[in-house]
């Protein structure tokens, strides 16, 4: 699957060449600690032990962290793990990096990138997409009130259809502010969430 996607949090496009490469952008766009996500930047230089040639790897992901870190993601089948020598690859990409792009060289794969993971962050990257800072306020208020775990929908039969209570809760997901109980789970089948106690 290739294709490209308009990112309002960036407020321009981003490609990918398959949908592990789109869902793996949509966890980092679900993160609010990522500042900044650029696609096929840079190329990375490596070499084999004992070798004098130089070779190219090009980085499919690229992001910077609120924190400054810098990350350089490989997006990888896991199918394709041992004729790409991806795992290698990185490995000496790491040990030969001078930090002049990136901090760090990681190679992901459907392991990390779950329909789980990348289906809810999807959700959360819409809803804020579309985030009502006044029904954000009034959601937040209620759940403060709130000490046990509850549902999406015990939300929503409380303060009613005046309020987009789904979308508000997967806002303050993105903001730390509330938690969802099962983050390996669809909020579909696990839809218990509680405020983040600051």
């Amino acid at each position: 699957m290739i294709g490209n996607e308009y990112i309002h949090k960036f407020n321009r496009a981003l490609s990918f060449n398959s949908s592990l490469e789109s869902r793996f952008t949509m966890m980092l766009l679900a993160d609010r600690n990522v500042a900044n996500v650029r696609e096929e930047w840079p190329r990375v230089k490596y070499r084999w032990p004992g070798a004098t040639t130089w070779h190219e790897t090009l980085v499919d992901r690229h992001a910077t962290y609120a924190s400054s870190l810098r990350v350089a993601y490989s997006v990888k089948a896991i199918a394709h793990l041992g004729e790409s020598q991806a795992l290698d690859i990185g490995k000496l990409v790491n040990e030969q990096n001078t930090g002049e792009h990136f901090d760090l060289y990681v190679v992901v794969t459907e392991a990390q990138i779950t329909p789980a993971r990348s289906d809810n962050a999807e959700q959360i990257v819409i809803a804020c997409d579309n985030r009502n800072e006044r029904h954000c306020e009034i959601v937040l208020e209620f759940m403060r009130t709130i000490e046990r775990p509850i549902t999406f929908m015990e939300v929503e039969r409380t303060l009613g259809p005046d309020i987009d209570v789904n979308n508000s809760l997967l806002c303050l997901l993105y903001d730390g502010l509330v938690e969802h109980l099962s983050p390996d789970e669809l909020f579909d089948d696990a839809p218990f969430l509680q405020t983040v106690l600051r």
